[in-house]
């Protein structure tokens, strides 16, 4: 057998379609990760206090469903494949409930206003799970070439950062416009026009894609606790998570105290839109110029190790430099040089998740774990996630933020500070530390598959021995 028979290489136009599907989910995710707390906080007037208790509870059920829907994902079986049915039927439910989450009604009474926006937040954080997560499991499937892996991973982080900042632009430009004709729904009339147009583009970004890795057929019937407890043993994919839980305390925590920090230490949300669109092209170069020095390297780890290190230098210094004055001008430059860096990052952690999947394969003797190893990753995000959004939001009304006080307390300054630059610093330190236990790289990878294509001949022989017994 041809141990790289499944080593497909996919044009370029493929993979912007795939790309395309995380350009929409950002209209979705990437809005409600920036945007969310400074509407329910500003615009819904629901105290600071509430929104962190609300983001705990509802990203803690968002975590928690991952797992579950990478386990049903995996035994799905239709003639669109194991994962793209949950991108097709899940598509126009999370951009519906997304609009819906952004319809405000301040006049309600708390409770009212907490009922309706957890029932809402749970239902897209869903949704959104039964998209992106069996997307993201599309990259395991569609090839299993290391390079052609790493490859999407980068195309999907390059239409991210095109959704991303696209979506930044249009919301902080037209947000203001739209609410001072119709106040309070300037939030809720772009989610809308967002749904309009990111339905069709998410679903016809799965439907070209082919899913060429068959399923496993074993006949072995795992429970989703075997699965887990098996997860841990891959010793490669733990690494990765370790990462991903990072990510989600540093990158989305930030995320969410982005338009504080802009609003109150700034004074201005006009810059975090110029910021987000001059440094769209360093963190698409990044995306695409990692996959050159993962191959150049034949390591991912060591690729993004590099990553680690030059983020948490420039993280650091940012803070010492802006402590008393923002320079505007050099915090742009600097944005730039991080964000390169922060580009190829996203696209190698993501690139470094469909090859564990191998691994797994070759602990559990022959049943692949795509789609739940895929979520679980993504459960240990979303626990970062989770923490990282609802303790920053905590954190502020802790030391005393006051909402839409255009000065201040001294204390909240230097929370916020602190959170949008020494808060990565730490979790960057925390990624790289990992990255000494991650050993999969390129010739132990072809080494892997060698030897699972030599072991399930005998793995089948063995299964057909014992149900002769």
């Amino acid at each position: 057998m041809d141990n790289k028979q499944y080593y497909v290489k996919l044009p370029v136009w493929k993979k912007c379609a795939f790309g395309s599907i995380d350009t929409a989910n950002n209209f979705s995710w990437s809005y409600i990760s920036s945007f969310l707390a400074i509407y329910l906080t500003d615009t819904f007037l629901i105290p600071a206090s509430y929104v962190s208790i609300m983001f705990l509870v509802c990203r803690f059920w968002d975590a928690i469903n991952d797992p579950i829907v990478g386990y049903l994902a995996d035994r799905t079986r239709t003639r669109w494949g194991r994962y793209r049915p949950w991108i097709f039927f899940g598509t126009a439910p999370l951009f519906i409930t997304t609009a819906l989450l952004f319809w405000p009604h301040p006049d309600w009474a708390l409770p009212t206003k907490m009922v309706y926006v957890c029932a809402l937040y749970a239902l897209v954080v869903l949704f959104y799970t039964m998209v992106n997560l069996t997307y993201g499991s599309l990259n395991a499937v569609v090839t299993q070439d290391p390079a052609e892996r790493g490859s999407l991973a980068s195309y999907r982080l390059l239409f991210a950062y095109i959704g991303s900042t696209a979506m930044t632009q249009l919301v902080v430009r037209a947000e203001p416009v739209l609410s001072s004709k119709n106040p309070g729904m300037g939030y809720f009339y772009l989610a809308v026009i967002f749904a309009v147009f990111c339905i069709p583009m998410q679903i016809f970004g799965a439907k070209v894609q082919k899913e060429v890795i068959p399923p496993s057929n074993t006949g072995v019937k795992m429970s989703i606790f075997r699965q887990l407890r098996l997860s841990f043993k891959n010793v490669p994919f733990m690494m990765v998570c370790i990462m991903f839980l990072a990510q989600g305390f540093s990158l989305y925590g930030v995320g969410a105290i982005n338009t504080y920090w802009f609003k109150y230490v700034v004074g201005d949300t006009n810059p975090l839109a110029t910021y987000s669109l001059i440094t769209l092209v360093p963190s698409m170069l990044g995306c695409f110029t990692s996959q050159f020095w993962s191959n150049k390297l034949r390591n991912k780890g060591k690729a993004i190790g590099i990553t680690y290190v030059a983020q948490a230098v420039f993280f650091t210094l940012q803070f010492f430099l802006f402590r008393n004055t923002v320079n505007i001008g050099v915090m742009y430059f600097l944005g730039i040089v991080v964000q390169y860096f922060a580009g190829a990052n996203m696209s190698l952690i993501y690139g470094m998740v469909p090859d564990t999947i191998e691994y797994s394969e070759l602990i559990t003797k022959g049943e692949r774990m795509d789609g739940f190893l895929n979520t679980l990753s993504s459960f240990w995000n979303k626990v970062g996630i989770t923490i990282g959004t609802a303790g920053t939001v905590w954190i502020l009304d802790l030391v005393g933020y006051v909402p839409n006080a255009a000065d201040q307390p001294s204390n909240v300054i230097l929370a916020l500070d602190l959170m949008k630059w020494i808060l990565p610093t730490i979790f960057c330190i925390i990624a790289l530390v990992s990255l000494i236990w991650y050993k999969l790289d390129y010739a132990n990878f072809d080494k892997l598959v060698a030897t699972l294509n030599e072991q399930r001949p005998v793995w089948e022989a063995e299964r057909k021995a014992t149900a002769g017994k």
